[in-house]
């Protein structure tokens, strides 16, 4: 790993931080602003779902983009939306208004996510790549750990307005360490495939090897649309003196752990082999916090066991995608992970807001929780009868 790979790599990892506080604040308060300016439980699911789906529509144009011209570009037009989204709450606070913002804001998700996985894909050693992709989503979770708690602290001591400017902040910072990001040179062979786009993201669909990663992507982003868009919502319900914060706190501590401990035995152990049972940790944390109304540890319990799972899952899948997909296309087939990703969480946003006025929060949870461990342990036989990977 050279020297300057190392300093751009660094400095990629810091301007992460900062879009993810700014990205992890807004996934996790807006649904709460949405109730407070007069939204209910289904505009909540609504935005998260336009969010979602409209990041999906524009990877298909910065996927390809950033094969073909690199990822920097990408970086900074999604850091740029980050950035900016935050000030525009400022002007006006009516449903349609914060909806189209919303969709704006998903140019950030759209451009920024998949180039910065396949960034450090580049700028890694190939042989730790699951313990490098390991940190990179460790330092993602960090500021989960953080961001929603400060942000429910900034709005209960002042206002949404300086809730909002925290969000403007921290994309700033983002945009000042990435100018300091330097792109890897890439070699002829990938060159030549960058020219000739001698494969379309719909070339990668087709993968017997991708598209069992993306459905299992898609299988956990479902559950984490219910846990990212109502958990905060649930604990308040339920616990009026805990911060709502507190939840996605948690959640980041188990993810923590998972992020030290899942790339790394990935690379040894193989990647189904972990990323399967974590997405049944998952499963079963989501299903343990249907019992939050009984206790408060069940909040630190299931917080935890389910941060745990989600995190290892998900930095498992994307290393899983790195190691299948072709050099020339990997932006592309990161991007395609994504919107596995985003499809199932804007999916599960609006399934469980729908679900949830008619069997309550506590029911939700525990069906999802058992559903999504039923789901992957079937997936995971299918994969091992067909012997994909073999």
């Amino acid at each position: 790993m050279s020297e300057q790979n190392k300093k751009s790599l660094y400095f990629l990892l810091i301007g992460v931080f900062f879009i993810f506080l700014n990205f992890n604040i807004a996934q996790t308060i807006t649904p709460m602003y949405i109730l407070d300016i007069g939204g209910t439980e289904f505009h909540s699911g609504l935005q998260s779902t336009l969010f979602y789906l409209t990041a999906v529509l524009l990877r298909f144009y910065f996927g390809p983009l950033a094969d073909r011209h690199g990822n920097r570009i990408t970086l900074f037009i999604g850091g740029l939306a980050f950035m900016t989204a935050p000030l525009l709450f400022l002007f006006n606070q009516s449903l349609v208004y914060v909806l189209l913002v919303r969709m704006y804001q998903a140019i950030g998700l759209g451009a920024f996510f998949s180039s910065a996985s396949s960034l450090v894909s580049a700028l890694a050693p190939k042989e730790k790549l699951g313990a490098y992709i390991g940190f990179y989503r460790l330092v993602t979770m960090l500021s989960l750990l953080v961001g929603p708690s400060l942000a429910v602290k900034v709005i209960h001591s002042s206002s949404y307005f300086w809730y909002h400017i925290l969000g403007f902040v921290a994309g700033l910072l983002a945009m000042i360490f990435l100018h300091f990001v330097q792109e890897p040179a890439r070699t002829g062979q990938e060159s030549i495939g960058k020219a000739s786009r001698d494969y379309r993201m719909v070339d990668l669909l087709k993968s017997k090897r991708l598209l069992p990663i993306y459905q299992a992507a898609f299988l956990v982003a479902v559950l984490f649309g219910l846990l990212q868009t109502f958990s905060g919502i649930f604990v308040a319900q339920v616990y009026s003196t805990v911060n709502p914060g507190l939840f996605f706190t948690i959640f980041g501590l188990g993810s923590i752990v998972a992020n030290l401990t899942a790339g790394y035995l990935s690379d040894s152990k193989g990647r189904a082999q972990v990323a399967f049972p974590c997405v049944m940790a998952m499963g079963l944390g989501v299903a343990v916090l249907a019992l939050l109304p009984y206790s408060k540890l069940i909040l630190v319990f299931g917080s935890i066991v389910a941060g745990f799972g989600f995190a290892g899952a998900i930095s498992v899948l994307i290393t899983w995608v790195i190691d299948e997909a072709p050099s020339t296309s990997r932006t592309s087939a990161l991007a395609l992970q994504d919107n596995a990703i985003d499809i199932g969480i804007a999916v599960g946003s609006f399934l469980f807001g729908i679900i949830i006025p008619l069997v309550g929060l506590s029911w939700t949870y525990a069906l999802g929780g058992i559903i999504l461990i039923l789901f992957i342990y079937s997936h995971g036989n299918s994969i091992r009868k067909k012997h994909i990977y073999d």
